[in-house]
């Protein structure tokens, strides 16, 4: 796009923020032009980097090694450049745009009308209890800014059609999962949101729009945060293993298979919902041919909603991950070397033209979204303290929708 192009590149960049949101407003499709979709990547990473460089853990990290040596002093002076130094940290794939360029702060009028709704990923609540994405950060952007949320209860393990139920309950009364009391509780339902799909939260999101259209009107976004849009290769692992196993009568049967995905890590414990379980079908879902298949047979649709797609992806090393997903990870390397333990770049992203991907970031797929594991479960296995700020990441995702005027 020319005009975004030349503002750009004469440094004029409030011009370019408003004329951006005045297209945008009047045709959502600007955003598949390919100079609008490299400003939306330039601009979520400075609005992560503004954000995150008020953060204090994150400003302490930049004093840390990555991966098992991060707990050992680093020696020698620190770089005097804390954005270049947040940004060679927290994120990947970089130019030295992302920490030369001064773009101003953004640029947005109140946000009131919009709710963020979360659908959270498979095995939520059962690495252990508070293993929920983005467990605090959403709370206090809630009560900080008034940014209201729902975290919608979409089942830990079942197929991706039958979740849409939760999100239907969640649009239509409310129904969401209370973090403080670990409960299911009722709250003014909302009218307009923006979607958050982490891990399998992700496709949950997509069959939902795909099979309920009479909801589309009511979303204004969504964001793919590290979502399994193109499925996963240990799902597709795990599926061979249980396909014949009858699973959803046994409690015992069913912690046997839990124990395939992370043997030192779930457990049955923490099972709600019992007889909604599906867990052939949730890994059948999470197939990578069944998965890009489906999107295959969608793409056209979901392209045509004129809904904003967004995604984020994690990228990590062998090194950097818990021990007991160490082989995984290796195994992933050689069909992405920027994998995030359990997904490829490419399967965290959807293949149509109203999709952008704005960053690929520095943390595997459990650090850019829950919190630290238990002291007693970071003994036995380093990186999972999960240092990534996520706490800006959901800033920049607020303040990029609503720069561009696709929430309000």
């Amino acid at each position: 796009m020319p005009e975004i192009q030349s503002l750009f590149d004469a440094g004029d960049y409030d011009t370019l923020i408003a004329t951006l949101r005045t297209q945008v407003t009047d045709d959502p499709r600007t955003l598949t032009d390919p100079t609008v979709k490299k400003w939306l990547g330039l601009r979520w990473r400075d609005l992560f980097l503004k954000a995150a460089m008020t953060d204090e853990a994150a400003l302490a990290e930049l004093r840390k090694l990555p991966g098992p040596l991060r707990h050992l002093p680093v020696k020698g002076k620190a770089d005097p450049d804390l954005r270049k130094a947040m940004a060679n940290r927290f994120l990947k794939d970089l130019t030295t745009l992302d920490w030369t360029v001064d773009l101003p702060d953004a640029q947005y009028d109140e946000i009131r009308n919009s709710a963020l709704l979360l659908v959270p990923g498979m095995l939520t609540g059962l690495l252990h209890p508070g293993a929920h994405a983005f467990p605090t950060e959403a709370d206090e952007l809630q009560a900080e800014r008034g940014w209201r949320y729902y975290r919608c209860d979409a089942h830990t393990l079942r197929g991706c059609d039958a979740n849409g139920a939760d999100i239907i309950e969640t649009l239509d009364e409310g129904l969401v999962y209370d973090m403080a009391s670990r409960e299911r509780i009722n709250v003014d339902p909302p009218t307009k949101v923006w979607m958050l799909g982490y891990s399998k939260g992700g496709p949950d999101i997509i069959h939902f729009l795909v099979n309920h259209p009479e909801y589309v009107d009511r979303v204004q976004a969504v964001f793919s945060w590290a979502g399994a849009m193109g499925g996963s290769y240990t799902a597709d692992t795990i599926y061979s293993q249980i396909k014949d196993m009858d699973v959803k009568s046994s409690t015992d049967k069913l912690s046997q298979v839990l124990s395939m995905v992370n043997p030192s890590v779930v457990s049955a414990a923490g099972l709600r919902r019992m007889d909604e379980y599906d867990v052939i079908g949730a890994f059948h879902d999470l197939q990578t041919t069944t998965s890009e298949q489906y999107i295959a047979d969608h793409a056209a649709y979901l392209d045509d909603l004129g809904i904003p797609f967004f995604s984020v992806a994690g990228a990590t090393t062998p090194m950097e991950v818990p021990n007991f997903q160490f082989a995984d990870t290796v195994r992933m390397t050689k069909y992405d070397a920027n994998n995030d333990m359990q997904l490829t770049q490419k399967q965290a992203s959807l293949p149509i033209a109203m999709s952008t991907r704005v960053a690929m970031l520095h943390g595997h797929h459990w650090d850019i979204a829950y919190a630290p594991f238990p002291a007693q479960m970071r003994a036995a296995s380093p990186n999972l303290d999960h240092p990534f700020p996520k706490k800006a990441a959901l800033i920049a995702n607020w303040e990029l929708l609503a720069e561009i005027g696709v929430i309000d």
